[in-house]
């Protein structure tokens, strides 16, 4: 693109829409966001994220009601917001199937609150899908690392010192118009043995933030991959570092294999221009295990040789659960009715497939499925070009894409608000990245022709496209 079509890209617009795109990133990366409450009695949810989606949604309606266009023309992929718009539905006529049943048994607190929760997930992506522009991932791309890298610091500090500053923070700045909970300190353990420090970060467990961090790592590997000079690629190779040690001091399973996957997406997408970068992956894990505090606990547990108590626990309820699956094969118990929380009641997977096997069905699964693997499928032709604004960009999301998908079979992960958000604007950006975009006459410009010759001009506008 030339440099007029950059014009009015963020950072550099007034634009309030990406601004808002950028403080709702450093929200998710920063803020303990699934622990505040607003200070505000409302009959539904009062959650901080619930507030801040609503406040985006708002602004995107009024700069459509106001008529304000870009003057871009905007064709995204074909079928590009046909699974979530599947899943969300097949997850409404769930509830409504079992209503009877989830009344009885007093479920509905849990389900409206996660079926309000994907309202928020699907309200942000369809806004952060027709809003964002081409000139602008690259820019959103380093805001992640640079997020990613100071979350990751935040982590290593509550690791060594107890001390969980994004909480505290928090609850300093928003404590006139919210509450915060307090950080959780412990992991509960069983009778025999003590439960484990809980290292959380911004998020209510360290299976989320290790999730968040691993999502975050494909665009600071790519960037230093591509850095045009060695001090660059130094840098970016450190941040890379930084976010993969704040990781593996979770000491989860998730630590090392949701990094480890994404960085992995990356060489099996694109293998020739990441194939040079194998030294310097083999330099950054040895820097990132002695950033991390030279801890090999996360190995420990990958490999088997850590407790395995929460595995055996897991796994024991996989063939309890059959009858139940039997039972409801094709749209479950209905979305939302599965309380990991309480784990006296619910059998708790921790695996979010078998989790909406178990609420949605067979046909809820396979719409899941598709609608975490469809931004990668959008995507799949841009992450291999070399356009230097879709490309690299593109590649990035892809692979923290892959790394969800890939999280999702280790937690309940839709319980913690902060992957599946960052997951779907990873998601818009791949929708963006394989968009074509045109800059059109300015709209005064536009309104100045008559009918016949606005029409014309559109359509050949459509016809060069691509």
């Amino acid at each position: 693109m030339t440099p007029e079509q950059r014009i009015d890209s963020w950072p550099r617009t007034r634009r309030p829409l990406p601004w808002l795109f950028a403080a709702f990133l450093a929200s998710i990366f920063l803020l303990p966001i699934d622990g505040m409450q607003m200070k505000v009695h409302l009959p539904f949810s009062s959650g901080f994220d619930r507030f801040f989606v609503a406040l985006i949604v708002i602004v995107w309606l009024g700069g459509v009601l106001l008529g304000r266009r870009s003057g871009r023309l905007r064709l995204r992929p074909r079928g590009w917001a046909a699974p979530i718009i599947i899943f969300v539905a097949i997850a409404v006529i769930s509830i409504v199937f079992n209503i009877d049943r989830i009344t009885n048994l007093g479920e509905w607190d849990t389900a409206e609150k996660r079926i309000a929760l994907l309202f928020s997930l699907v309200a942000v992506f369809a806004v952060f899908a027709v809003s964002l522009r081409v000139t602008e991932l690259r820019a959103f791309g380093v805001l992640i690392v640079v997020l990613a890298s100071l979350t990751s610091a935040g982590t290593i500090y509550e690791q060594k010192t107890d001390t969980n500053l994004f909480h505290t923070t928090a609850a300093a700045i928003f404590s006139p118009i919210a509450t915060v909970e307090q950080a959780p300190i412990e992991e509960a353990g069983g009778p025999a043995e003590p439960g484990r420090p809980l290292i959380s970060g911004p998020t209510r467990h360290a299976l989320s933030v290790a999730s968040l961090l691993g999502m975050a790592v494909p665009f600071a590997v790519l960037f230093a991959a591509l850095a045009p000079d060695l001090k660059r690629r130094l840098l970016w190779g450190l941040l890379a570092c930084l976010i993969v040690s704040g990781a593996l001091v979770t000491q989860r399973r998730s630590g090392v294999i949701v990094p480890a996957v994404a960085v992995l997406a990356l060489f099996a997408i694109r293998p020739r221009k990441m194939l040079p970068m194998l030294p310097y992956a083999a330099v950054a894990l040895v820097l990132g295990v002695i950033l991390a505090g030279g801890t090999i606990s996360s190995f420990q547990q990958l490999t088997g040789g850590g407790d395995q108590a929460s595995t055996d626990g897991r796994t024991a309820d996989y063939a309890a659960v059959v009858p139940d699956l039997l039972t409801h094969p094709a749209l479950g118990r209905g979305y939302g009715t599965l309380n990991s929380i309480k784990a006296d009641t619910y059998r708790i997977f921790d695996n979010e497939y078998l989790g909406q096997l178990y609420q949605v069905g067979l046909l809820g699964l396979l719409a899941f499925l598709a609608l975490i693997l469809s931004p990668v499928f959008i995507v799949r032709f841009v992450a291999r070009s070399d356009n230097p604004l879709r490309g690299p960009p593109a590649l990035a999301a892809a692979a923290g894409c892959l790394a969800f998908a890939v999280a999702t079979s280790l937690y309940d992960i839709l319980t913690f608000p902060q992957a599946p958000y960052l997951f779907f604007f990873l998601a818009a950006m791949c929708v963006t990245a394989a968009s074509e975009e045109h800059v059109m006459p300015t709209v005064r410009q536009v309104r100045s022709y008559p009918a016949r010759v606005r029409r014309r001009r559109a359509e050949a506008a459509l016809t060069t496209v691509g």
